[in-house]
């Protein structure tokens, strides 16, 4: 499978709507020492999926701040041959004393700007938004591709045992179901931080036939052995976001974002730092590994009602 980057005179173009000139032009050098070079392909494994993770400072309460640096992460992934890239919880917004002022609408100006980037590429990009739907509020998982929307989740377990910016039910709505997309013939879920730590969402995303799962997160961290068993004991690729920096409190957030083959084994992780991890994935195999996986396969889902 031939991965094609993208032209470089029409994301500078785009960029230039949203960065400086010296900005623009500073990646666009990493861009072609990162093979986004124009014409030029990188070789990558048949029949595979090329993930991107992007981890990425919180700085809360600053959404145009962040999502100028989201959009140049973006670019760096498209540049690289992302098919998917993954951005952590609340992006724009993070936990602050009221995050409702600064929501946006689904539709909004990130959706859109996202939207633009991917112009001319099949690539998605799923990121954290803080959404405002009518009288409603929520924690959002967003997929967005060139065509616009693709699926929306809104976070269904809310963290609760805490007080101020960090209890959710404060602020927002719980969604009320799972979502799934499909990306090459693969089906992929969707859950937001709270959600991951109950395995029978993961389980759930299995059962629904899924193989890839992307996990989001705003917290101090989410490293590989928070992922390993829900994939090894689901056949499950994961994708796992978390954000870096500083949080709202001023502690550190050494972030751990990584990449989880369908054994559980780490394939990338990053942390104590913002960048972008890229691996190569093999979605088709997992039905026929999960087949053979006694953690999966042994299961009486009607005991468990």
């Amino acid at each position: 499978m031939i991965r094609r980057t993208f032209k470089l005179n029409r994301i500078y173009r785009y960029m230039s709507q949203y960065l400086t000139t010296t900005s623009c032009s500073l990646l666009l050098a990493t861009a072609f020492a990162a093979g986004g070079k124009d014409s030029e392909s990188t070789q990558a494994p048949p029949n595979s999926v090329r993930v991107a993770v992007v981890q990425q400072a919180a700085n809360p309460g600053n959404p145009e701040a962040n999502r100028s640096k989201a959009l140049r992460f973006a670019a760096e992934a498209v540049a690289k041959g992302a098919d998917i890239i993954l951005f952590h919880e609340a992006l724009l917004v993070g936990y602050i004393a009221d995050p409702r002022p600064l929501a946006e609408a689904l539709n909004g100006a990130t959706t859109r700007a996202f939207q633009d980037l991917l112009q001319g590429h099949k690539s998605l990009i799923i990121y954290g938004l803080t959404e405002r739907e009518g009288d409603k509020y929520y924690i959002s998982a967003t997929v967005v591709s060139a065509a616009g929307v693709v699926t929306n989740y809104h976070k269904t377990h809310l963290w609760w045992d805490a007080t101020g910016s960090r209890h959710e039910p404060t602020f927002y709505a719980a969604g009320d179901r799972l979502a799934t997309f499909e990306f090459q013939g693969h089906r992929c879920g969707l859950m937001i931080c709270y959600d991951g730590d109950f395995p029978e969402m993961t389980r759930a995303y299995a059962n629904a036939g899924c193989s890839m799962l992307f996990w989001l997160n705003q917290r101090g961290s989410r490293g590989h052995a928070e992922v390993k068993d829900l994939a090894a004991r689901n056949s499950m690729i994961m994708a796992t976001s978390c954000n870096s920096g500083t949080n709202e409190t001023g502690h550190a957030c050494p972030g751990g974002s990584n990449i989880t083959d369908v054994y559980g084994n780490l394939l990338a992780e990053i942390w104590d730092r913002e960048g972008v991890i890229i691996r190569d994935v093999l979605p088709g195999d997992v039905p026929r590994l999960r087949e053979k996986n006694p953690w999966y396969r042994g299961q009486r889902p009607e005991l468990y009602r």
